[in-house]
């Protein structure tokens, strides 16, 4: 199919930004301002653009810091550690093969890095240099980047965007991975079930005209699922680390399970043995550019806020359906996702939901954000106007989110499942 399309909606874009196609019938540019200067904006939009290329700037050098951080965090720092015990410990420790686990855990978060580089590349259409060219001509680039960030922003990332990054490898690992499959099957499963169910009348290779919409898609893998089910899908989502990882993905990787990485390499705590840390996850299990039904369904990712982007007038009654899932509760105000929601559905189309309510911004200092129980969401969804189908609605449904499978500790959310329709 050729790349799959992107189009960006974050407004005011910097030059040297991501390098997404663009051209899908639903794709967007509001506010997106050519790299040849501010012309006649008004300061508000300058404002947000500088605001918008600094977002980005932070993004990547997160990204470009991980070799660093982890090393600093993960490796050196226990290895220090090892090295302050009583000689007779030290003995203890090194005849158990900890050191050895800690050198290759070292190896291991370089092979990631080497990954992140390529990944990062991909996406910053040539500010960088090629990381599989000249070594030398990268470490250049590298040292005058992070001099740049101490003088301008006084550290080289912040502390949770290098969390973020360490997530985002999770992720590929829940989207994209043979390992991921039963955590997508729990998940997307019920969500898939029922849009067949819903649209069960039209066979796959006539469900193109069918427009499906999946806001926070992450790195796209719900979004590509549906469109292998014959329908139109459109991924949205907003956060860069996703959108990075979702763009090279779908648009960068060559053949099935080409990449290797090593995403629990960083967890030392419930650990049953060295192998299940150190293990190796294969991405991606399938090729994104493979859809059985390419010819008629078209499959899209737009970058930007879910507000901003499909309560434009332009997306006034356009979608068939809306299908979420874990992502309600990033909303500041629920309220405004249903209202948007609302505006974007045609008369008579579908939404469905699963997921918990774990509340994004719940005690973030600085943040505005309004909590509702399942009770109270529902009850909101109602006096929007959604019709749900109760026979349909369930309660219970466990699910993990990016979940080592292997670990000695899991969380699962008790997540609820839901139908609802705008009536015609």
């Amino acid at each position: 199919m050729g790349d799959t399309s992107h189009s960006h909606t974050h407004g005011g874009e910097p030059c040297g930004g991501h390098g997404h196609d663009h051209g899908h019938s639903h794709g967007h540019t509001h506010d997106g301002q050519p790299c040849t200067g501010h012309g006649d904006l008004d300061s508000q939009e300058v404002r947000d653009a500088q605001a918008e290329a600094q977002a980005m700037t932070d993004v990547v050098a997160a990204f470009l810091y991980y070799k660093t951080y982890s090393l600093n965090t993960a490796i050196y720092r226990r290895l220090h550690s090892i090295d302050e015990l009583s000689e007779e410990h030290r003995k203890i420790v090194s005849s158990l093969g900890t050191i050895d686990k800690i050198k290759k855990a070292e190896e291991l978060l370089r092979e990631n890095y080497k990954f992140i580089l390529n990944l990062t590349y991909a996406n910053t259409v040539g500010s960088m240099p090629n990381p599989n060219e000249d070594p030398d001509k990268l470490r250049e680039f590298l040292k005058m980047f992070f001099a740049y960030r101490e003088r301008t922003s006084g550290k080289p990332a912040k502390d949770h965007h290098m969390d973020k990054v360490i997530s985002t490898l999770k992720q590929f690992v829940r989207d994209w991975s043979v390992e991921g499959k039963a955590e997508r099957e729990t998940t997307y499963g019920p969500i898939m079930q029922a849009l067949d169910d819903e649209f069960a009348d039209t066979r796959p290779e006539e469900r193109g005209k069918i427009n499906v919409l999946v806001p926070g898609a992450g790195l796209g893998r719900l979004a590509y699922d549906i469109c292998c089910r014959g329908f139109s899908a459109q991924g949205n989502e907003f956060s860069y680390f996703m959108l990075f990882a979702s763009n090279f993905v779908l648009n960068k990787v060559e053949q099935p399970e080409e990449i290797t990485i090593y995403p629990f390499v960083h967890q030392f705590s419930n650990v049953a043995n060295v192998d299940d840390q150190m293990r190796a996850v294969r991405i991606p299990d399938v090729l994104p550019s493979e859809l059985p039904y390419k010819d008629t369904a078209d499959f899209s990712m737009t970058a930007g806020d879910f507000i901003e982007v499909y309560g434009d007038d332009e997306e006034k009654e356009s979608w068939d359906a809306i299908v979420t899932c874990f992502f309600m509760d990033t909303a500041k105000n629920a309220i405004k996702y249903l209202e948007t929601m609302w505006h974007a559905m045609k008369p008579g189309a579908v939404w469905i939901n699963l997921g918990p309510l774990l509340w994004h911004f719940d005690n973030i200092e600085g943040e505005e954000s309004v909590e509702f129980t399942r009770d109270e969401f529902v009850q909101l969804a109602k006096e929007i106007g959604f019709v749900f189908d109760e026979s349909k609605f369930r309660d219970d449904v466990p699910a993990t989110y990016t979940a080592n499978s292997k670990s000695m500790l899991h969380y699962t959310y008790s997540t609820f499942f839901s139908v609802a329709h705008k009536p015609k």
